[in-house]
């Protein structure tokens, strides 16, 4: 079989992480990464990319700062886009219309529409497709979703309140097309649709894969005094989300993202109707009564704790870009655990969780959001000047 033929949009700090991975799995002769494209050429410099992955060569990979000229050049089987959510312009949708494989770094987009074009465009060409979950593969996350199987959750809890300033410097030059002046994006609003929408994401996904599809969200966030906003870091102080599930759990996320504070906490809790799920320092555990009941005495705390995890179990399973090319491979899209069409229920919920805030806290149902006129506005991409 001749090798799966990769090409990259967008050679940033996720580009480069995926760069590395794709690199070593040339190994066993089953890919081949054979272009690059990114709209600045300084981020295609060979120096700049080998301090990222330094068994990187630039024997046969082609080097392209038009997508469109890479698209009619490089004979792609497989393509990875890595761009801001933000400025997508339906390049996943010409490489599905060319019959190119497509991964999507998650955000998929910031508008719900244009995430459903692209949606439509790889379901009519039949593509193998997935958005970039990764913590999906997690060995951990697999074992508490095993565990949870045929247990009724009732709750799902995350806060995570992390400093402003660690955001780190990208890669993008948003500075040449009025963004942030030190590239630092995912700090600004109308670029990351808020730390919700970039980094929540991942945990509204993870608490799908547990307890399966969203069905509405309400969120109240609280905006940043624009006298407190320093290199256009102007993401809300405070979000708090609530999630209705579709089995009839609930969830709460909360997030913060303050400046001056330089440390960052959090916590993440499950709860079935018989029991606690934490996830702690050497791993998630469950605290539950698995004795006579009613019992004569109360348990002793001790034993209620109950470790998924020993130290046998710390496996490597294949991760999500050895299982995106397995899926190529044997065109076989089940073997993804976060294929495109599935992750558009995690992107709804928080796109919707902005759009609740800006209406005053209001309860939205995710099919109603998707498709009624009264939240058109609130998911279609605005026209270009």
């Amino acid at each position: 079989m001749d090798p799966i033929r990769v090409g990259m949009l967008g050679i940033g700090q996720r580009g480069l992480q995926h760069l590395q991975e794709l690199w070593r799995m040339q190994d066993d002769g089953r890919i081949k990464i054979c272009a690059l494209c990114d709209a600045w050429s300084d981020n295609l410099d060979t120096t700049k990319i080998r301090s990222f992955v330094a068994e990187y060569r630039d024997d046969s990979v082609r080097k392209y700062t038009s997508f469109e000229t890479m698209l009619s050049e490089a004979s792609l089987d497989a393509l990875y886009v890595c761009l801001p959510p933000a400025v997508h312009n339906h390049e996943v949708i010409a490489a599905a219309q060319a019959g190119i494989h497509v991964f999507v770094e998650k955000p998929m987009s910031l508008y719900y529409d244009e995430a459903r074009d692209m949606d439509a465009a790889i379901a009519a060409s039949g593509v193998i497709s997935t958005a970039g979950f990764q913590l999906r593969y997690s060995h951990q996350n697999t074992v508490v979703r095993d565990f949870l199987t045929n247990k009724r959750i009732v709750m799902l809890s995350s806060s995570s309140h992390a400093a402003l300033e660690s955001h780190s410097t990208k890669h993008t030059h948003t500075e040449e097309v009025g963004g942030p002046s030190n590239r630092v994006w995912t700090a600004n609003f109308s670029w990351s649709g808020s730390a919700v929408v970039e980094a929540g994401i991942h945990t509204v996904d993870l608490m799908r894969y547990w307890a399966g599809d969203i069905d509405w969200v309400q969120a109240t966030y609280v905006p940043r005094d624009p006298s407190d906003i320093e290199n256009d870091g102007d993401n809300p102080y405070a979000c708090v989300v609530n999630l209705g599930f579709e089995s009839g759990a609930v969830g709460t996320l909360h997030f913060s993202k303050l400046r001056r504070v330089f440390r960052g906490i959090g916590d993440q809790l499950i709860l079935w109707d018989h029991g606690q799920l934490a996830f702690e320092q050497d791993g998630p555990a469950a605290y539950y009564y698995d004795g006579p009941y009613p019992p004569t005495e109360a348990p002793v705390p001790e034993t209620l704790r109950h470790p998924l995890l020993s130290g046998e179990d710390f496996t490597t399973p294949a991760g999500i870009n050895e299982t995106f090319i397995e899926a190529i491979e044997k065109g076989d899209q089940r073997l993804l655990k976060s294929p495109f069409r599935q992750s558009m229920n995690s992107l709804a919920a928080v796109l919707a969780a902005n759009a609740s805030h800006e209406i005053g806290g209001q309860r939205i149902n995710l099919k109603a959001f998707a498709e009624d006129e009264a939240y058109r506005l609130h998911r279609t991409k605005p026209s270009s000047p």
